[in-house]
């Protein structure tokens, strides 16, 4: 499947801390530019449920946070899979 937002009907609103918030998300981004060796970020193919793994991560969630913004289903895949890593 290949579905693209650039923008999604969700209105964005503003965050405390934005500052922190915004260095972290710059330094994934910096990551995914890295493993992307120079190649367009907007060209690169990547899997949407490690993306937003990587986005709770970065956002430094707690696993009930994480877990309500992955959702049920995307929260056990992820779970099963940082467990397989730690094996």
């Amino acid at each position: 499947m290949n579905v693209q937002f650039a923008f999604s009907n969700t209105p964005a609103s503003p965050m405390p801390a934005r500052d922190g918030l915004l260095q972290n998300l710059t330094a994934l981004r910096q990551e995914w530019e890295a493993a992307a060796e120079g190649d367009n970020l907007l060209d690169v193919t990547a899997s949407v449920g490690l993306m937003l793994l990587d986005v709770a991560t970065k956002l430094g969630l707690t696993p009930d946070e994480r877990a309500f913004f992955l959702g049920a289903c995307l929260e056990q895949e992820a779970s099963t899979l940082l467990a397989d890593r730690q094996d």
